[in-house]
């Protein structure tokens, strides 16, 4: 049996094993992937070889898990480290679906951050910091019908009417993928570059719009002195459309899926508060919140029949709403959900159109709103 720290081990010695883990999973809703059985084998087998482990590889980390269980089991820091532990079997397929990993890989190469060429007015003596994250890279090599850049775009114009003229940070990847699939040397690299870099800028204020980006620098980042900040956090409170009821009686019915990253701090009311002073007509999904089901992405560390299962699971309740538009915070879901939606032979079963929410808010404050979501 493999050596396992004696932290990994008291972590899975509390779970009494009642299985609200496993109801709560997203993909057992596709699979027979169970996570009180893997609990029960690290537990009372260890490690014994990679095909009785397979399982780490597969978690979604969505923490789903981690939200009902009564014990306060860390499934998703858990898997986290063993993989971190482990060599991943190599997965052809994937090779092309990680190229984020790689971009993040050369990043730690040389001394060069991600594109910011976004509109809007900057301040370089600002408390405040806007990072886009891999914006640009996304534009690149995902071509899934989505312009990822103009969320930057829109987001500087968003935190510009709401009076705020930040620093553009260049910062390189926050790390996102390097550390999920295991890559600690690499995620370390990065960490340590953009924590220097922050301090150096002098942020204090670190604003974010992609819900992978708050995640990491809020919770495996060291920013003493630093508040991390979601977008939605900000237009929530400050952005308002005296229009609001004129937009409501259009009726443009919308409905907001809860990405992964924003479970862990409990980022549920901010977006949907800001949808709603809009006027837009929200309607909440079958799961939401805690339970909301996860687009399969994690990381990037699988695309598959599976993980394609969960996403036709997730836009049916979309549809099920009969909404026009679906709102999601994280690039990842937005990419891959409209991946689906544009697959041959899909289009026609959504109608709706899929946006990030600074896409939303900055069409409607331009006045701009097109297409699925006008009436």
């Amino acid at each position: 049996m493999e050596f396992i720290p004696e932290e990994l081990l008291r972590i899975a010695r509390i779970c009494y094993q009642c299985g609200e883990c496993t109801g709560s999973c997203p993909l057992r809703r596709v699979s027979k992937f169970n996570p009180r059985d893997s609990i029960y084998e690290l537990a009372t087998r260890g490690i014994d070889d990679d095909d009785n482990m397979r399982w780490r590889w597969q978690c979604l980390i969505c923490e789903n898990c981690y939200n009902v269980c009564p014990q306060g089991v860390d499934f998703p820091s858990l898997i986290m480290e063993l993989r971190s532990r482990t060599k991943e079997p190599v997965n052809e397929e994937l090779v092309a679906h990680r190229v984020l990993s790689q971009i993040a890989y050369f990043m730690t190469r040389f001394d060069k951050g991600v594109p910011v060429d976004f509109k809007g007015e900057t301040d370089d003596k600002s408390e405040y910091g806007y990072f886009p994250g891999c914006l640009d890279y996304l534009d690149l090599f995902m071509d899934v019908g989505v312009n990822f850049h103009e969320i930057g775009d829109y987001a500087l114009m968003l935190l510009n009417r709401i009076g705020i003229k930040p620093k553009l940070l260049d910062l390189k990847c926050c790390g996102h993928d390097a550390l999920f699939q295991g890559n600690h040397k690499v995620f370390q690299q990065l960490v340590s570059y953009n924590e220097r870099r922050i301090k150096e800028l002098g942020i204090k204020k670190l604003i974010v719009s992609c819900a992978e980006g708050y995640l990491m620098f809020r919770r495996y980042y060291k920013l003493e002195g630093v508040e991390v900040i979601h977008i939605a956090e900000l237009l929530s409170e400050r952005l308002h459309f005296p229009d609001a009821e004129r937009i409501h009686n259009h009726a443009i019915k919308v409905a907001y899926h809860d990405p992964c990253a924003l479970k862990r701090y409990k980022i549920y009311e901010e977006p949907r508060k800001a949808i709603k002073n809009t006027g837009a007509n929200l309607v909440e999904l079958a799961h939401t919140r805690d339970s909301a089901l996860c687009c399969g992405v994690s990381g990037m560390m699988n695309c598959n029949d599976t993980t394609k299962a969960l996403r036709v699971l997730r836009l049916a309740e979309a549809e099920a709403k009969d909404v026009d538009i679906l709102i999601t915070t994280c690039p990842k879901c937005l990419s891959h959900f409209n991946c689906l939606k544009h697959e041959q032979g899909s289009e026609s079963n959504y109608k709706f159109e899929i946006v990030d929410l600074v896409v939303f808010l900055g069409r409607l404050a331009m006045r701009e709103l097109t297409g699925a979501g006008e009436k």
